[in-house]
């Protein structure tokens, strides 16, 4: 019946007002019977009768319920929202394009961080609650676990569904020159379960490829490498795939999307975790000393992260008791994998905060232009208002008809934010590459999470910017406004708008001195001396396993290559070493012992390790503070010798000359090395980390597979290249050359989350300061059109025009240095948070204070200048005619 009614309800309208029309003619006609005329009779029964509009609203409502009458109400709130629009197009436009900029400001950063945190690996459902098992030194640096500590603490952790182990590693593709390197993990059997993910051809690891080291040569390849690598073929399985120089067989390719669980990285070659000594040598399966394996697993429903933790410590500290002695101390722990120390997460994270704050700030500068806009159009519409007050509706009705209007406007502008946001997700994209062999992958495309974002931040702007305009324009003396007239000259006096203008000045100081303040550290970063002299160095990574050398052939390879490229013309110096510098990720620490040290709680002797041969340091402009470099005989025969930085030798002997001599053992061995020399700091991962201990040992008695060929050439160009190309194929052409760089694009990629973090804010600061002077021009413009009968008056009786103008000028500057002041206070607070992003300036730098107020003062100066002159410039006998 409901239904029938709902179906039927134009008949019941039509009833409805022949029943009304039949009421009042009927008590006209009575009215007429005691004397009156037919008119006032008419007006008579209209007066008893009541609010006829208010009658029908309720009787509609009896008939079908709340709800629908709501529901059929607010349709036709939007249809008339959408045609009032479309006879504006102009102000829909603006509004519309306004609003895209907060929108896609913000909507690009939740991207970022949807990708970083809540769907942090592709390809894995609910990969943002996963948590990750590692360990924490007792100095606070986390860590991976030894591999039999890991095996003892899964079997006991409850807190998790399943726990797979995993550890990074670079493999060479392939024999030979068509080598190639790529990144993979070596896994325990039980990884591709834990996570969800299943193969599309053969299988996937399983536990029994996790039980005798070196007894399962099985490798499973991601569908990116299977298309890339082997043409899609699909006979793929059972192939044999040659690793870093042994051979293993495929048996699987995993299901499309998955790239490994490193977050925001791509990953192609997954191993047995038992192949560990013949991939990456030397064995590290059954030591407890050495860290390799990162847990990573769901916890259980009702688990929480402090609770896995909690077993996770005491879970090791049983272990102690089974483990040697190790200075070192550490303690299992699980953390959340966004908190993971490798990935992207590391290097983007931090960003977020600071660049979510001011693009907030930028989202609510964008609220308050809006806001100016709503109430100038408000303005237009008091007499529209006025009669539907005067006619019986409420300010509510009125007031959800206004807001219905900002939302449907906001849902056009949503869509446009989300098209506009891939510009802003693509620069952070491309910024995000910190090592050129780290490919960062961030999925920053629209899904169901960013449109939810996008939403709820438009339909919460609508109501920002809608609501306290929609409320002021509601307020109408129906007297006053019939009274007088309905122009925007009897409207408010402007208060709100002026506070709206002031704001936005305020708030576009502060995104202009986060700009300058991460520029002036871009300007320190790039000026910032990395402790070697990057030009006309070229590098050039080899590896020698895949070109069939052992340690014995390996060395007179390396022996006959550097003989080789020194003796090129031009070249000035060349070395090899198994370390890049600036490298993003740090890589394996070594445990290092100190002859006549006393351990102190709290200190770890984990340091990381550089293999080079002799000319190193020369060939990176190094200078050797104390002692000497190492020589052709320390790569053969030799004693046992390091080198080592001055921080380390500051710490450990107090100055670099009583370092030399001293004797420091690698690994936890009894065999000690002489610390030979002692050379100034270098910059190891980023060019704003604190100084740390390093150390060099020579190739020849510490043999790394892996190299990198460090060149400098009185000129490096693209000749010089080629000629190393072929100078390392003349020598063995069996050896691949992996890649190949200039040390300055490495340096340049160093300061690359700097030049994104700026490009950012000063995209954030012009659209602020745009807007700022928008509004201002706008209210200083509102101001003198209301103003307009007034100044022709004063013309007319002889004021000068330079003093209209100087006084709508004296309006805006007003303003705007009240804007200013505000905008100083919040600085100094809000740009306490880009400290961590801050290099060689503090955050309250005063030349980027007092440029960011330079620029600001001179727009509001400009942007009021106009409207003020064009003040001046009215003709009054047109202003007078105007009322």
């Amino acid at each position: 019946m409901k239904l029938a009614d709902w179906l039927l309800r134009r008949r019941r309208e039509d009833d409805l007002e022949d029943e009304i029309r039949t009421h009042l003619a009927m008590a006209a006609t009575e009215s007429v019977k005691d004397g009156l005329d037919a008119e006032s009779a008419r007006l008579a029964a209209l007066k008893d009768f009541g609010n006829v509009t208010l009658t029908r609203e309720a009787t509609r409502t009896a008939w079908g319920g709340t709800w629908r009458w709501v529901v059929a109400d607010l349709g036709q709130d939007v249809s008339y929202a959408v045609r009032t629009l479309a006879r504006s197009p102009g102000y829909t436009a603006i509004v519309i394009a306004v609003l895209a900029l907060g929108i896609g400001a913000n909507v690009s950063l939740f991207s970022v961080f949807k990708s970083l945190v809540l769907t942090p690996i592709h390809g894995v459902e609910n990969s943002g609650r996963l948590a990750v098992l590692g360990a924490r030194t007792t100095a606070g640096r986390l860590s991976a676990l030894p591999h039999p500590d890991f095996r003892e603490i899964r079997k006991d952790a409850h807190a998790f569904e399943g726990l797979a182990g995993t550890t990074d590693v670079f493999f060479t593709v392939g024999i030979g020159t068509a080598s190639q390197r790529m990144y993979g993990e070596l896994v325990t059997g039980n990884y591709f379960q834990v996570l969800g993910v299943r193969a599309q051809l053969g299988r996937t690891l399983l536990p029994s490829d996790d039980v005798t080291p070196g007894n399962h040569p099985v490798v499973v390849i991601s569908e990116a490498v299977w298309k890339r690598i082997f043409g899609s073929d699909p006979q793929i399985i059972g192939r044999p795939l040659t690793l870093n120089g042994q051979s293993f067989t495929v048996v699987g390719v995993s299901e499309p999307g998955f790239q490994g669980s490193v977050v925001s990285q791509t990953v192609g070659i997954f191993v047995p975790v038992m192949m560990q000594p013949q991939t990456m040598p030397p064995d590290r399966l059954s030591s407890r000393q050495v860290p390799l394996l990162w847990g990573l697993g769901r916890l259980r429903s009702g688990t929480t992260i402090e609770q896995a933790a909690a077993q996770a410590d005491g879970l090791s500290a049983q272990l102690a008791t089974v483990r040697p002695d190790d200075p070192n101390e550490f303690r299992a722990t699980v953390i959340p994998i966004w908190q993971s120390p490798y990935g992207a997460q590391t290097y983007i994270l931090p960003l977020l905060m600071p660049l979510g704050a001011m693009s907030l700030l930028l989202l609510f500068i964008v609220c308050a232009n809006i806001a100016n806009l709503v109430l100038v159009r408000g303005l237009s519409r008091r007499g529209e208002i006025a009669a539907r007050l005067a006619l019986g509706a409420s300010r509510s009705r009125i007031l959800r008809l206004l807001l219905v209007e900002n939302i449907v406007v906001a849902i056009p502008g949503t869509l446009a934010g989300l098209v506009m946001s891939h510009a802003l997700s693509g620069l952070m994209r491309q910024s995000a590459t910190a090592d050129a062999t780290m490919i960062f992958d961030l999925n920053t495309s629209p899904d169901g999470f960013v449109a939810g974002f996008a939403l709820l931040l438009s339909f919460g702007c609508s109501m920002l910017f809608g609501f306290v305009p929609a409320l002021q324009s509601t307020r109408l003396d129906l007297a006053t406004v019939m009274k007088d007239d309905l122009s925007a000259r009897s409207g408010s006096k402007g208060r709100l708008r002026a506070a709206l203008v002031v704001s936005q000045v305020a708030v576009s100081l502060v995104l202009l001195v986060g700009a300058g303040l991460v520029i002036r550290t871009l300007e320190s970063v790039q000026g910032a001396n990395p402790g070697f002299d990057a030009r006309n160095v070229v590098l050039m990574a080899v590896d020698l396993r895949a070109g069939g050398h052992d340690e014995v052939r390996g060395g007179l390879f390396c022996e006959s290559l550097l003989a080789a490229v020194r003796a090129e013309p031009g070249v000035e110096a060349a070395a090899l070493a198994s370390r890049l510098p600036l490298r993003a990720v740090e890589g394996r620490r070594r445990q290092v012992s100190v002859d006549g040290y006393g351990l102190k709680r709290g200190d770890e002797l984990r340091f990381s390790v550089d293999t080079i041969t002799s000319d190193y340091f020369r060939t990176l402009r190094t200078d050797v503070l104390a002692g000497r470099d190492f020589e052709a005989s320390d790569e053969q025969s030799g004693s046992p010798v390091v080198i080592v930085n001055e921080t380390m030798a500051r710490r450990f002997w107090n100055t670099p000359d009583n370092a030399v001599g001293r004797r420091v053992a690698l690994d936890g061995t009894s065999k000690w090395r002489t610390v030979i020399g002692v050379v100034r700091d270098m910059k190891y991962t980023r060019l704003n980390e604190e100084p740390r201990s390093y150390i060099y040992a020579p190739h020849g008695q510490l043999y790394e597979p892996n190299l990198i060929l460090h060149v400098r050439s009185r000129e490096a160009s693209p000749a010089t290249i080629q000629q190393l190309r072929r100078r390392v194929e003349a020598v063995d052409a069996n050896v691949p050359i992996l890649n190949v760089r200039m040390l300055e694009d490495v340096v340049r990629q160093g300061s690359a989350v700097y030049r994104m973090t700026a490009s950012v804010l000063g995209l954030f600061g012009g659209i602020a300061l745009l807007l700022a002077a928008l509004g201002m021009y706008g209210l200083v413009s509102y101001s003198a059109s209301r103003s307009a009968h007034e100044i022709g008056i004063r013309i007319a009786v002889g004021a000068n025009p330079s003093d209209v103008a100087r006084r709508f000028l004296g309006d805006g500057l007003r303003l705007g240095i009240w804007g200013v002041a505000c905008g100083l206070a919040i600085s100094i607070i809000v740009t306490r948070l880009l400290t961590s992003l801050l290099y060689g300036v503090g955050p309250t730098d005063v030349v980027s204070f007092a440029s960011a107020l330079a620029v600001v003062l001179v727009i509001v100066l400009a942007a009021s200048s106009i409207p003020a002159w064009r003040a001046a410039r009215t003709d009054p006998i047109a202003a007078l005619r105007h009322r």
